[in-house]
């Protein structure tokens, strides 16, 4: 018999029952027999790292970005930390010219919190800017000279900088979108003097055919701000928790939002990458082509290298052939990419090799591919031709980026990887996103980890959207991808909540496009989707469907001046990886008996003439559904 008691300070487990305390009417306890909670059971990936003898856990640095050059330079001053072109310099070099443009960037009255707006390309000028403003503790806005000048006035709007650091060739436009905005100071950046002879006549022609007058803002060539700036920057203390940079994203809906990285998450995803990618300091030599103002070549270029003490390799711009000759000349170790890279430095390498067996790219181990999925097809060509192995990852802006990268030892065809260290991961069903799915099993995944993002800037309502709190104070992020997880851990995406379009790597939100092609004054409605394309991953397709549609004998001449116009519309207004490849005219847009858009079926490339046993061309009027459809390429 279990006598009552006052309180019980003991607990005794045997087996699946556990002694509990449980309160009776006379106000005592009675001790009961219940079975007990069952242990956690580790998930199947921490075994999987374990037989590969990665670590489970790492230790991270706490310090800030501007530290993590200091002692990079200090440990390997005399490497080589940037090629460029026939530029080297060595990371001593390096580090005295991130301190003199932090000193001029501190006499144009930057301060520690303030916000710098960044614009550039892939040049030794954004490496040098983006430390120097680290160096003063200010944050940098990492907009890109890609982005739309919409979004540009937005993101200008959001931060309220103080100053803009960009491309010479862009100042007319730049200079427009920045005009009665707080900007105060942009400090121009010119590229003619890496260029050859030639090139330079052409550089100087283009800034003379897009010259233009300056408005009240402070104008600075960046070459003359450096000459009487002071060679050491003002001391400023480190704080790891605050933000280092703002990196714009659509995140989980499409609506521009700013991610709010800080020094702790990015200096934690460098090291996490660091270690999976098998880093060697100051001996890796890291090939540049994706650009730094995204976040995924930001971290895995410019943060790792640095933190490795590695060489970055820089390429202003993508191009297949110049690609390889520095592969070839300057023998990289490792290349993060995206697959559409793969497709074409493989169809540069046939074409060379003229159905001879290309020679292997010398020291290249190493691949990551990330941004968009692998096709097994590619990496196993791309393997072939270079020797080198490329394996997929996965990583989200929100996340640093990298959350997931597959073992160069083990990789498996399909997945993204593994978690990387001391990244949680928990795949929730799709109904309630409250009950972890068993292996196998669809669910969206949520992450946690020390890369995880702070939260978006200005923007609590998102904020609350992305992240939340558990019981036990850990923040977890809604990542929007539906993915399964096998027996041993490897993550498998399969679809994508996020109405998102992923073009050569570069995220385009439909909802976006569509606002602009709805401004057009013939537009009734449109429908933005992709479609499998071979080399861009996806091709960006609007289908449209117009207000007064002309009589069919015109019809052709007034779709193709149409197209024309909201395909300039589009330029005017967005990035060019989002402008569509593809107009399709349609009758009216599908739509379910709610009438929400049937996108599913926008997705189906429209049924050719010739597939009907009629004669005529892609351009002729096809039926599909109901509707006539037409495509203008």
């Amino acid at each position: 018999m279990i006598r009552p008691i006052d309180t019980v300070k003991r607990w005794w487990r045997n087996g699946e029952y556990a002694l509990h305390s449980q309160e009776s009417a006379a106000d005592s306890r009675l001790l009961v027999m219940r079975p007990a909670s069952p242990a956690p059971v580790e998930p199947p990936w921490l075994a999987t790292l374990d037989q590969l003898g990665a670590p489970r856990s790492l230790v991270y640095p706490t310090t800030t970005l501007g530290r993590i050059l200091d002692q990079s330079a200090d440990r390997f001053g005399d490497a080589t930390a940037i090629i460029y072109g026939d530029t080297r310099w060595t990371y001593r070099e390096l580090l005295s010219r991130v301190n003199r443009m932090a000193g001029g960037l501190a006499s144009l009255g930057v301060r520690r919190g303030e916000r710098v707006l960044i614009t550039l390309p892939n040049c030794p000028e954004f490496v040098i800017t983006f430390f120097a403003v680290q160096k003063l503790g200010a944050v940098v806005i990492n907009a890109g000279p890609l982005m739309g000048a919409d979004d540009l006035r937005t993101v200008i709007s959001m931060t309220s900088p103080r100053l803009a650091v960009g491309i010479d060739l862009q100042a007319p436009l730049l200079a427009h979108v920045g005009d009665r905005s707080t900007l105060e100071a942009w400090v121009w950046v010119s590229l003619q003097e890496y260029q050859p002879v030639f090139r330079r006549l052409g550089y100087q022609f283009k800034l003379w055919h897009h010259r233009n007058g300056h408005g009240p803002t402070l104008h600075v060539e960046l070459s003359r701000l450096l000459e009487r700036a002071p060679s050491r920057p003002p001391t400023i203390e480190p704080d790891v928790d605050r933000a280092a940079v703002l990196q714009p994203t659509g995140g989980t809906t499409g609506t521009l939002k700013l991610a709010e990285l800080s020094h702790r998450s990015l200096l934690a995803n460098a090291t996490q990458a660091a270690t999976l990618m098998g880093c060697k300091a100051g001996q890796e030599r890291i090939m540049t082509v994706l650009p730094l103002f995204h976040v995924y070549g930001f971290t895995t270029c410019l943060t790792c290298g640095v933190y490795s003490a590695a060489t970055l390799i820089l390429a202003t711009r993508f191009q297949a052939g110049p690609t390889l000759e520095l592969l070839r000349e300057h023998k990289p170790t490792i290349f993060p990419l995206v697959p559409a890279i793969c497709d074409a430095l493989s169809n540069e390498l046939e074409r060379d090799a003229d159905g001879a067996a290309p020679a292997p790219l010398e020291g290249l181990r190493l691949c990551l591919s990330g941004a968009a999925p692998l096709p097994e097809a590619t990496a196993k060509r791309f393997q072939r031709l270079t020797g080198a192995q490329a394996v997929e990852g996965y990583g989200l802006t929100e996340a640093s980026p990298v959350t997931h990268v597959n073992p160069p030892a083990k990789p498996r065809v399909g997945s993204i990887g593994l978690p990387l260290p001391d990244t949680r991961v928990r795949v929730v069903d799709l109904e309630t996103g409250t009950r972890d799915v068993a292996p196998g099993e669809p669910g969206e995944m949520l992450i946690s980890g020390p890369q995880v993002m702070s939260g978006y800037f200005a923007n609590p309502e998102q904020t609350d959207l992305s992240l939340h709190r558990d019981g036990h104070g850990r923040t977890w992020l809604r990542t929007g991808d539906v993915v399964r997880y096998d027996e041993d851990g490897y993550f498998y995406v399969m679809d994508r909540r996020k109405d998102m379009i992923i073009r050569s790597g570069m995220k385009v939100y439909p909802a976006r496009v569509e606002k602009v092609l709805s401004a057009h004054r013939r537009v009734a409605e449109v429908g933005v989707v992709g479609r499998p394309d071979p080399v861009h991953t996806e091709t960006v397709v609007a289908v449209v469907a117009l207000t007064d549609p002309q009589p069919d004998r015109g019809a052709d001449l007034d779709r193709e001046q149409i197209a024309t116009e909201l395909r300039g519309l589009c330029r005017e207004h967005l990035a060019p990886y989002e402008v569509p490849s593809l107009f399709e005219f349609v009758d009216k847009l599908p739509r379910s008996p709610l009438g929400k858009l049937l996108k599913r079926e926008l997705r189906k490339p429209p049924v050719r003439p010739a597939e009907n046993g009629q004669s005529g061309n892609g351009s002729s009027t096809v039926s599909q559904s109901g509707n006539s459809r037409r495509e203008l390429g």
